[in-house]
Parts: structure tokens; C-alpha cells; sequence
């Protein structure tokens, strides 16, 4: 699978969803990393995907009709070991380093559904993300002092986007991709405490429709034993995916209005001894509802729609 082609600066800006991670800065600047060569840092990464569908079922009788929502789910989680050496740090502050990824399992952990929720077609897809995943490989390449990952060197999983079958623009495969990795990309916002800032986009593109995002990022206190601060960042889009070229030359009564959004929440700790990552809590999720025409005897019309939701945890080890 190849990743997805961005062109235009506001739909790079809408699908490289960033999380971040500071470094050493003084206060009212913004924080950078400081490497140390020959350094290790080790960390546990799990790896939660649940998948959901909603629909309805209806039932007319006797010119009355009923509705039944039906909902179906399938949920997996993933655990591996990443363990990152730093092999040189260059003149500029940047680091080369080398990261393995050790799976915990050869398998996933699937998690028990309800009878009633248990949908086998959603568990097949999710084992089928699980058989690509999860693999022993190292890999390397180079981070500056505010995060950004350059010159990699990497597998054929790396180069390609993470196999979740997901329509473009390939908004969740992209944050997942940068989501595993145990660090933080690090904002132009000034560190202190209860610093926030906020910018609103609207991408330009033939994938989006009325389109309208927004980021907030805020810099939080955090407690342990090590000095620390918690970058908040939470990004969101809103747009109507255009309808397939097949439906585009039909009547516009046969259309339906099909809605897109994404949604992403990282908090990222970070130690301001040398900006590593102490531990983060990252979710994303992309729902797609698409609504129908109205039925007969009901007041609204029934709305059908799908969720895939992706939760990273990433803990420090001593």
C-alpha cells in the first residue's frame, strides 16, 4: 500500500496529525530535546482497535413501523516492546538512532463481544491488521531537537501506510503511523504551564466537502517523580465526502449525504531533564455516516454509520 499523496499545505496540515514532546528550553520558549549519545530508552506500547457499525432494522405492521437499532463491534489489542538507542548525536542537536519493535505475542488479544454485538466479517478485518503489525524489525533514522523524523531507513511496512482499509484521505493510517512512535513532535507554542494556543483550517481538496478543522494544544502540569510537563494536543475535521463517480451521473434522489470526521486526543509526559517521552495516552477514531432517504412512519430518517477507533498507550520502562 502506498501512502497517500498530499498536495495543497492545509491537507498536509489536516492528515500528518502531529502529537508532540518537548525537550530542555528555558521557560516562555518553546522546549527541545537533548540527546545523549550511547543512551537507551525502553518502552511498552499497546495498541487498542475497536471497530463499530450502527444501523437499523424495520418492521411495519399494520401501517405502523418499528425500528430496531442494530449495532455490531469487534475489538482487538496489540502489545510489543520498543526499545530505542541513541547512536550519535549530531552538531545541530539531532540524534541518529536505532528503534526495535519486539512483539510482546505473534498473536493479538481479541477482546469478548456480546453475542448480539459479535460481527465476524469486523474481527477478520481487524486479525488481518494484527497479522501485518505485529513483527520483530529494526529500524533507523534521524530526529532533530523538536521531534521530526528524517532519513529514515526503513522496512516495506514502514514505507507503506498501515494496512486499515481506509478510504482516502488516509487520515487514521497517517496518525498511526507517527502515534507508535515513542516520542513527541514538538510545538512553536512557549512552554508554561496553561500556555495554549488554537488555530482553525478549512482544507482545500476534491477528497473533502465544506470541510472544517480546528487543533488546540496546551501545555499541562504534570506529577511524578521526574520534573515534567504534559503537552495536550486535540485535533478534530468535519467534511462531506464527495459520492462515488458511479452515483455522481444518476439522479441527485438517489444520492445519499455521506459525513466524515476525525477526531485525535494525545496527551503526551514528557521529562524536562532531557525532553524524552515518560508515557502517553493517544486515541484517534474516523466515523463515516451516511444518511438515507426517509422512511414511511418514521419522523427522521434512519442514519447509518461506522467507527474505527485507535488507542495508543506508551509507558516508560526503568
Amino acid at each position: 500500500m502506498k501512502p497517500f499523496a498530499m498536495g495543497a499545505k492545509q491537507i498536509r496540515l489536516a492528515a500528518t496529525v502531529f502529537i508532540a514532546a518537548p525537550g530542555v528550553f528555558t521557560q516562555l520558549r518553546p522546549l527541545t530535546r537533548h540527546f545523549v549519545a550511547s543512551v537507551e530508552e525502553r518502552y511498552q506500547v499497546t495498541l487498542n482497535l475497536k471497530a463499530e457499525s450502527h444501523s437499523v432494522t424495520t418492521e411495519t405492521v399494520a401501517a405502523q413501523t418499528y425500528v430496531t437499532p442494530v449495532v455490531r463491534a469487534a475489538e482487538l489489542n496489540l502489545h510489543w516492546r520498543e526499545v530505542r538507542s541513541i547512536r550519535s548525536v549530531q552538531d545541530d542537536g539531532s540524534a541518529v538512532i536505532e528503534e526495535a519493535l519486539l512483539p510482546a505475542s505473534q498473536q493479538c488479544e481479541e477482546a469478548p463481544q456480546p453475542p448480539e454485538k459479535t460481527d465476524a466479517a469486523l474481527q477478520l478485518s481487524l486479525q488481518a491488521f494484527c497479522t501485518s503489525w505485529l513483527k520483530a524489525e529494526i529500524i533507523q533514522y534521524t530526529e532533530n531537537d523538536r521531534g521530526v523524523l528524517r532519513d529514515a531507513n526503513t522496512s516495506a511496512r514502514e514505507n507503506a501506510l498501515p494496512p486499515l482499509a481506509e478510504t482516502a484521505p488516509q487520515l487514521l493510517s497517517l496518525w498511526l503511523q507517527r502515534a507508535v512512535r515513542p516520542n513527541v513532535i514538538l510545538p512553536p507554542l512557549r512552554f508554561e504551564i496553561g500556555a495554549t494556543s488554537q488555530q482553525s483550517f478549512r482544507p482545500a481538496s476534491n477528497l473533502f466537502k465544506n470541510a472544517l478543522g480546528s487543533e488546540t494544544t496546551e501545555w499541562l502540569d504534570a506529577q511524578g517523580e521526574t520534573p515534567s510537563a504534559t503537552l495536550h494536543v486535540v485535533q478534530q475535521l468535519l467534511w462531506n465526502a464527495p459520492p462515488p463517480a458511479a452515483l455522481r451521473v444518476e439522479s441527485r434522489e438517489s444520492q445519499t449525504q455521506k459525513d466524515e470526521s476525525f477526531f485525535a486526543d494525545s496527551l503526551s509526559t514528557i521529562s524536562l531533564q532531557d525532553g524524552s517521552l515518560l508515557r502517553a495516552n493517544r486515541s484517534a477514531s474516523r466515523t463515516t455516516s451516511r444518511h438515507v432517504d426517509p422512511v414511511p412512519g418514521l419522523p427522521q430518517p434512519p442514519e447509518f454509520s461506522s467507527k474505527l477507533t485507535l488507542t495508543v498507550t506508551i509507558e516508560r520502562l526503568p
